[in-house]
């Protein structure tokens, strides 16, 4: 009896260690997988190109950035702080933009400069990507401006300060938060958009936004999910690298 007492005990040691031996590799599997099926997806994405098409949206995304925000910052200025006569009509031209869909202004850049040097470049994408963006830009530094005191080129003039002296020594620094907001808006609204690019990208200096709407039509929606989070994680990084800037110069 006692014998048989044993046996059973042992039999049911060794279903336990099956059981437990089997949902281990079963959740094994259910970790595997899917990470395996993650990086084939990933793998067949950029054998698709997107490598190469994302490395031209963030140079487009950069240069956008940087040369927007000179803009942006200059007609502000031009605008808040050198009041003229043509000082309304640069205000009412810089948010004009707000007002044209990027499908028409991608449109009339086709019919402006096809068969021009500059047609199917990247510089013609960086071109309507700042005049489709820089309407809000243009708004921040305009608002930041318009809190400064109002003597400070009075007094530069008095001091005998080069207006440029003043807009490096005081102005930029004054409106330091608002010019890395502006660098950050040019970045991610670059990355993202479709609209306005979608008739001037060719297979040389196409956006890897553009891919996204590709894959769908092609129904490897796994693509364009992999293509969405790189544009995602590219814009948390830049964030995060802003937002360190940020606090390092505050």
């Amino acid at each position: 009896m006692c014998h048989s007492g044993f046996i059973l005990d042992a039999l049911k040691v060794e279903y336990a260690n099956v059981a437990i031996n089997h949902f281990s590799a079963h959740c094994r599997c259910l970790v595997f997988i899917p990470l395996v099926r993650m990086f084939a997806n990933i793998t067949k994405t950029l054998n698709l190109h997107a490598r190469e098409y994302l490395i031209n949206s963030l140079l487009i995304a950069f240069f956008v950035s940087l040369i927007g925000v000179k803009i942006a910052f200059m007609a502000a200025y031009m605008s808040v702080r050198m009041r003229s006569k043509m000082s309304n009509f640069l205000h009412l031209s810089a948010i004009t933009s707000t007002a044209i869909p990027g499908i028409v202004l991608g449109l009339s850049y086709v019919l402006t400069f096809k068969g021009s040097f500059l047609y199917g470049t990247i510089a013609i994408l960086i071109m309507v990507n700042i005049v489709h963006f820089i309407s809000s830009p243009y708004l921040m530094m305009y608002n930041s401006l318009s809190k400064l005191n109002e003597n400070l080129e009075s007094i530069g003039h008095t001091l005998e300060i080069p207006r440029r002296r003043m807009i490096r020594d005081v102005f930029v620094p004054g409106c330091k938060d608002t010019i890395i907001e502006m660098f950050l808006y040019f970045f991610v609204n670059t990355m993202m958009t479709i609209s306005a690019v979608s008739f001037l990208a060719t297979t040389a200096n196409k956006p890897v936004a553009l891919m996204i709407n590709q894959f769908e039509a092609q129904m490897q929606l796994e693509c364009a999910v992999i293509v969405s989070l790189a544009i995602l994680l590219c814009n948390l990084i830049m964030k995060a690298v802003l937002n360190f800037v940020k606090r390092k110069t505050a």
